[in-house]
């Protein structure tokens, strides 16, 4: 296998988240009681019984009371554009605000009218959400803010940001996802840029957001590291490796992929400068491209779908195309559980090789595939 087919996809792809208990009676008896004491005995347990039945009531009402408490208003709306104005400038990115009346064209879908199809995930789980102008309402999350940079990108790269009220806390989730998944859902996931976080959760407060920090990039990872259960050494059997016995040897470990002792260094988007912005957009100058970047470089995204949790390589020049896509799954491997590191790509995420712990596993399965894995006919 070719380091371009296991890092970027080779040629022909870079063309491209009470139950209720039965209560009996005192069973019958022989000799029963006083039907006096159990007159007494009866109201007793009916007063209480009532009783009971009026404080959880109270307290009902008070626990709805509150959850429909409006959190959200124009006026916080306005807080968080103002922000989103200069968290533009600090990400040299684009963003525009969306809500109904005014959607999104976030790689051929309109939000917020998408919300109705019901095909949203977040960390992988099936989720309601829907457009709320108060941040109330019975979706699992309330959207008060619809931000995407999709209509100033002219790669592959574009963001959407949705600003929602979960459980009565503010959440903001991020997708990047450009095509469709096999499960059919639109996969998001917590934001994890603390600058964005805290600021919208100030804004719900009701106090000021700060001025976002335009001297550094605020998501901005140098030091990037893999997912845990990618790291290691792994072995996968190939019939185009010019290795001995035709195995591949891919080393993963912080921000580095080292197949057969050539290494990609992953970063993240925003660690691109505004420069590289306008060569990826077909507007730079082309003498502007640092080799270095162009050869040994990818730009990564993480996802989750089907119960794996995915991370996407993409040269760090490339505006079209899928890459690599790399993911871990347990196995039974000849009567031993054991991680199976599956590399996909193109539009289907089809496997293309599949990695593991040992020499001895990759030589024993050799070119095997997995019926619960979208393979190509």
């Amino acid at each position: 296998m070719k380091k371009q087919g296991v890092l970027f996809g080779a040629a022909a792809l870079l063309l491209l988240a009470g139950c209720s208990q039965k209560v009996e009676g005192p069973k019958s008896t022989a000799k029963s009681s006083s039907t006096s004491q159990q007159v007494k005995t009866s109201k007793k347990a009916k007063k209480t019984t009532t009783s009971s039945a009026k404080k959880v009531s109270r307290k009902q009402v008070t626990q709805t009371s509150s959850s429909d408490k409006a959190v959200w208003s124009s006026a916080k709306s306005q807080a968080l554009k103002t922000y989103m104005t200069s968290f533009s400038q600090a990400m040299n990115q684009q963003y525009s605000d969306y809500q109904p009346g005014n959607e999104t064209h976030f790689f051929g879908l309109n939000y917020p009218s998408y919300f109705k199809e019901d095909k949203l995930a977040v960390d992988d789980q099936h989720v309601t959400a829907d457009w709320s102008a108060d941040g109330t309402g019975s979706s699992d999350y309330n959207v008060v803010g619809i931000y995407s940079d999709s209509a100033a990108a002219h790669d592959m790269s574009a963001h959407l940001y949705l600003f929602t009220i979960h459980d009565g806390q503010p959440v903001v989730l991020i997708t990047e996802q450009n095509q469709g998944m096999p499960d059919g859902l639109v996969h998001f996931k917590e934001t994890a840029n603390t600058d964005l976080k805290q600021n919208f959760a100030q804004i719900v407060g009701g106090g000021s957001a700060a001025t976002a920090n335009t001297t550094k990039t605020p998501s901005s990872t140098a030091n990037y590291q893999v997912p845990s259960e990618l790291a290691g050494t792994w072995y996968g059997y190939s019939e185009y490796s010019k290795q001995p016995e035709q195995i591949d040897t891919l080393e993963i470990a912080g921000n580095k992929l080292t197949l057969n002792g050539e290494t990609t260094e992953l970063h993240q988007d925003s660690e691109r400068t505004s420069q590289e912005r306008e060569l990826l957009s077909g507007k730079g100058d082309p003498n502007q491209i640092d080799k270095n970047k162009m050869d040994n470089w990818g730009v990564i995204k993480e996802f989750d779908v089907e119960g794996r949790h995915w991370l996407n390589v993409r040269g760090w020049y490339q505006s079209a195309g899928d890459g690599s896509y790399y993911g871990v799954k347990s196995r039974n491997i000849d009567g031993e559980t054991m991680p199976v590191l599956t590399i996909a790509g193109g539009a289907g995420m089809w496997p293309s090789q599949h990695l593991y712990p040992t020499k001895a596993a990759a030589l024993s399965m050799k070119d095997t595939k997995f019926d619960d894995e979208h393979n190509q006919e």
